[in-house]
């Protein structure tokens, strides 16, 4: 997740259409998909740094005597909601790649055919 799947996306949606010689199928899907996997991905990363903080303040804890504050136990269920939160954030970023699957099936199977421009070389001065 994060940068190197959006650029891999945008690679995607850069090089299938024109190996294709077509049109992207909908660009509306194209911002469903870019804003499907930004949630996703804000919801998947501040949810695991947030308790990864809890859990280190957690296990760094110990009560006057030097026993831990907390037991293991108590560490994993105070996570539990980081964890909920972390799959709802992995199930939107997923829902955004069908998204995108579905957009580039339709731009290869019905999209139409478009001429694509050669570039002319310039002329040496």
């Amino acid at each position: 997740l994060g940068w190197n799947a959006l650029v891999t996306f945008g690679s995607m949606y850069f090089l299938i259409p024109r190996l294709f010689g077509r049109e992207v199928y909908s660009l509306r899907l194209v911002e469903w998909h870019f804003w499907l996997a930004t949630i996703g991905i804000v919801l998947y990363i501040t949810s695991m740094w947030v308790s990864g903080i809890m859990q280190g303040l957690m296990w760094r804890a110990v009560n006057p005597d030097g026993t831990l504050t907390y037991s293991f136990v108590e560490s994993v269920q105070a996570m539990h909601p980081f964890y909920v939160t972390r799959f709802l954030g992995g199930a939107i970023f997923l829902l955004g790649l069908f998204v995108m699957a579905y957009n580039m099936w339709k731009t290869v199977a019905a999209g139409q055919s478009v001429e694509a421009r050669i570039p002319e070389p310039a002329a040496a001065h």
